[in-house]
C-alpha cells in the first residue's frame, strides 16, 4: 500500500493525550490509531484543539465538574463551546494554509465542531469522519450538559454528510447513523476499536486468590454499582462454602466515585474492594496485569441499542484477562480468539455470570499467552488503519 499523508483532527475540548488525561479512553484510541498509522509508514500530523492556544484549560475539566449543572450554567457552556469552536476552526485554517495538501483529512466528531470545514486543503483531500456515537443526543440526553441540541444535531449531521467516508465503531452505530443522518450504507465503514501490540508484551503478574477489575471513567453508564452488588453476593456464597472471597479493584476517576466509596462502607466491602483512583497509563496496565478478570458494563441509553465499541475489552483481552461484559460485536470477535467471556444483561445476571466465570476451570498460562497473541494479531491498530486507508484508496483520492 502506498504511504499516505494524513491530518488527524480532534475537536473535543476535554480530550487530552497527556498522562493523567481526564479522557483516558479517547486518549488511548487517538494515540494508538496514530501510532498504528505511523507503524505502517504513513505520515500523520495531529491537530488536537486542547493543544491550541487558550484551550488547554478545557482539558483539565473533569466530568464531575459539570455533573448536575444548572440550566443557565449549561447555556453559558454552550456559548463558550460555540465561541471556542470558531477559535479552533481559525487555528486549523491558519495551520493548514501553508502546509502541503494531505491525502486524507481524518476528523474525530465532536459536539458543536466541524474542524475539517475550516481545513484550507479540504477540497483536495479525502475526508474521513469517525463517529463514536450520536454525540449531540448523548451530550444532551445522557450527560445533560448541552442545551443547543438543535444546533449541535444540525452541525453533526452536516459533518457526517460532507464526509467522503464515515467510520463507525460498530454495526449498531452504523444502523443509527443511517437513520440519524440519512447516509447511504455504502458511505459508512465499520471499524471497531483495536489493541496495541505493546499490551501483548506486558508481563502478567501472578497473585493469590481471584481479582476482578475495572479500568476507565467512573460514570453512571458503566453500572459499577451492579458489579459491587455482584461481588458482595458471590462472596457471601464463597465464604459460606469455606472459599476465599474474590477481590475487586477499580482504576479511574469520575462523578460516581464518591457514591461508590460510600457503597463500600455501607455494604461492608472495604476488605475486598480497592479504589485506586486515577493512575498513569503505565501504572494502570501494570495493575491490570495482576487481575484475573475485567468488567465492562456498557448498555444502551438514549440510543435504540448499545452501539459503543468498548476499548477496555481489547485491553483486557490483550493482557490475558477473562471478561465479564455486556453483549457487543467486539465481545463476539474476541471470544472467537479464545478469550474467556461471560455476557451479562445487567441486574441479577451480573452476579450469575460472575459466579459462572470464577467457577470455571482456570486456563493455563500457555493458553493465555496464545490467546493474547491471537488478540493482538487479529485486532491490531495497524490492521484497523489499513482497513480505513484501503477503503479510501478504493473510493479514490482527490487529485
Amino acid at each position: 500500500m502506498a504511504k499516505k499523508h494524513m491530518h488527524y483532527l480532534v475537536g473535543g475540548f476535554r480530550i487530552s493525550v497527556r498522562d493523567g488525561s481526564n479522557t483516558p479512553g479517547p486518549r488511548n484510541h487517538i494515540l494508538s490509531f496514530i501510532e498504528g498509522a505511523r507503524q505502517e509508514g504513513h505520515l500523520v500530523r495531529r491537530f488536537l484543539v486542547s493543544e491550541f492556544p487558550l484551550m488547554a484549560r478545557f482539558s483539565k475539566v473533569s466530568q464531575s465538574d459539570y455533573q448536575g449543572s444548572s440550566a443557565i450554567r449549561v447555556w453559558i457552556a454552550d456559548i463558550v463551546r460555540i465561541a471556542a469552536a470558531i477559535w479552533c476552526g481559525g487555528n486549523v485554517f491558519l495551520r493548514t494554509l501553508c502546509s502541503g495538501s494531505p491525502d486524507i483529512i481524518y476528523e474525530r466528531v465532536a459536539v458543536l465542531q466541524s474542524l475539517s470545514s475550516f481545513h484550507a486543503r479540504k477540497r483536495r483531500a479525502f475526508r474521513v469522519v469517525e463517529a463514536n456515537g450520536i454525540l449531540a443526543r448523548e451530550t444532551a440526553l445522557d450527560r445533560k450538559v448541552l442545551k443547543s441540541i438543535r444546533l449541535a444535531t444540525w452541525l453533526e449531521q452536516r459533518v457526517l454528510r460532507r464526509a467522503d467516508l464515515v467510520v463507525a465503531v460498530s454495526d449498531a452505530l452504523k444502523t443509527e447513523l443511517i437513520e440519524y443522518s440519512g447516509l447511504h450504507p455504502s458511505a459508512i465503514l465499520v471499524v471497531p476499536n483495536g489493541v496495541s501490540s505493546k499490551l501483548g508484551a506486558i508481563k502478567r503478574s501472578s497473585s493469590d486468590g481471584v481479582t476482578i477489575g475495572f479500568a476507565g471513567s467512573v460514570v453512571a453508564w458503566h453500572h459499577l454499582d451492579e458489579l459491587f452488588d455482584a461481588v458482595k453476593w458471590v462472596n457471601l456464597e464463597r465464604v459460606g462454602s469455606g472459599l476465599q472471597p474474590i477481590r475487586l479493584e477499580v482504576v479511574g476517576d469520575g462523578p460516581e466515585l464518591g457514591a461508590l466509596k460510600a457503597k463500600v462502607v455501607s455494604d461492608e466491602l472495604s476488605g475486598v474492594v480497592t479504589m485506586l483512583g486515577k493512575l498513569d497509563q503505565a501504572s494502570t496496565y501494570e495493575r491490570m496485569a495482576t487481575w484475573n478478570f475485567g468488567f465492562a458494563g456498557h448498555r444502551k441509553s438514549s440510543s435504540s441499542a448499545m452501539y459503543h465499541s468498548p476499548l477496555k475489552l481489547y485491553e483486557y483481552a490483550a493482557l490475558g484477562l477473562g471478561i465479564l461484559c455486556t453483549d457487543s460485536s467486539d465481545a463476539s470477535s474476541l471470544k472467537e480468539c479464545g478469550v474467556e467471556m461471560r455476557i451479562h444483561a445487567g441486574g441479577a445476571s451480573v452476579r450469575e455470570q460472575l459466579s459462572s466465570l470464577i467457577q470455571a476451570p482456570r486456563q493455563s498460562e500457555s493458553n493465555i499467552s496464545a490467546i493474547r497473541k491471537s488478540v493482538v494479531k487479529e485486532h491490531s491498530w495497524e490492521a484497523r488503519v489499513a482497513t480505513v486507508i484501503g477503503r479510501a484508496a478504493v473510493s479514490g483520492y482527490k487529485e
